[in-house]
């Protein structure tokens, strides 16, 4: 195109498609331009971003360069994007080192001053600003690892098992997995002991899923047993342990311990939830991973869910190809 201004594709996003700019053109895109953009471009330029890492025509490092021009952003539906974008990064960075030091501060840099600007609740805001809080306190604690704000999730935890009315029930849905994804065996417990004696239904299922967000190999362990204990009803023990499987750093301990169960879930629990209990298979992205899941279930075939499975595995791989492409290149990007 003549000139060297920014050029946005899909302007207000009224189509129904992908976009994918050139190297050229995304490089026009500065943080300026982005904060000119209505709310539904900024959604699809992350959005579509993260898409074409999964297809392969994008790195990961393209895609942090480019969130790092939303340090302005303060609307829900945006971060959501990017909050599923930079989950998907940090599954492809090791557990410690300069890179995922780098991304770490990235991300505190991106949420913490849209945090800060919402401040604590107020009566008569809107439910996206409520919305936006939640997910900014998760994104800051979990993907920034700022010590403040799991400080700050683990206080509002505490006041809301002093008084569930006294906190905003967004904020308190997101303390509760930060106080999960950071706590230790004493939390692990005081969650179990709520998920089986918690004050409502819907407190108990947000505790008993939680149950699989606990950072440790063991507890991970534990979890998986006690689903396939009495104490878990049929119907939800298979989706607490997807959520086992789906675990960032811990999910191939579950996914070993469903094979070495699957005749005995297969035997407890409704069919229909038995391709779902494993749709976070697809997470599991090594090479040997996905060698071991391709294996498994040709010897061990879910007949009445054979296309979903299929599906789900054919996701596998493609998260296999994003992470040897993208793995070795966006660590060295990110420890320059």
């Amino acid at each position: 195109p003549a000139g060297d201004g920014p050029i946005i594709v899909n302007a207000d996003g009224p189509g129904f498609f992908r976009v994918h700019y050139s190297d050229e053109l995304r490089d026009r895109l500065t943080a300026e331009v982005v904060a000119s953009m209505s709310t539904l471009e900024r959604y699809n330029l992350v959005d579509d971003a993260w898409n074409a890492v999964t297809a392969g025509t994008m790195t990961a490092a393209e895609f942090v360069e480019l969130a790092r021009r939303f340090d302005g952003e303060r609307e829900y539906g945006v971060w959501q994007a990017l909050a599923i974008g930079l989950r998907g990064v940090r599954r492809l960075l090791p557990e410690e080192g300069p890179s995922l030091e780098s991304f770490r501060t990235i991300v505190r840099g991106l949420a913490g001053p849209a945090l800060a600007d919402l401040g604590e609740p107020v009566a008569d805001e809107s439910d996206l600003t409520k919305k936006a809080r939640g997910l900014l306190l998760s994104v800051m604690a979990i993907q920034g690892d700022d010590a403040d704000t799991v400080e700050r999730a683990r206080a509002v935890y505490a006041a809301w098992g002093d008084d569930p009315s006294s906190v905003d029930a967004e904020l308190a849905a997101s303390a509760t997995g930060v106080v999960a994804a950071t706590g230790d065996a004493d939390t692990y417990d005081r969650f179990l002991h709520i998920a089986e004696h918690g004050a409502t239904p819907q407190v108990q299922l947000r505790h008993l899923y939680l149950l699989a967000e606990f950072d440790d190999d063991d507890l991970m362990r534990r979890t998986c047993e006690y689903a396939m204990s009495p104490a878990v009803k049929t119907q939800n023990a298979p989706f607490l342990l997807r959520a086992c499987i789906g675990n960032r750093s811990h999910g191939e301990v579950a996914w070993r311990f469903v094979r070495e169960h699957w005749s005995q879930a297969n035997e407890r629990f409704p069919r229909n939830t038995i391709v779902r209990m494993v749709e976070t298979v697809r997470s599991l992205d090594r090479p040997e991973q996905v060698h071991e899941a391709q294996s498994f279930f040709s010897e061990h075939p879910i007949e009445q869910a054979v296309q979903t499975l299929e599906q789900l595995l054919e996701r596998q791989r493609v998260n296999a190809r994003v992470r040897v492409a993208n793995e070795d290149a966006l660590r060295a990007s990110l420890a320059d």
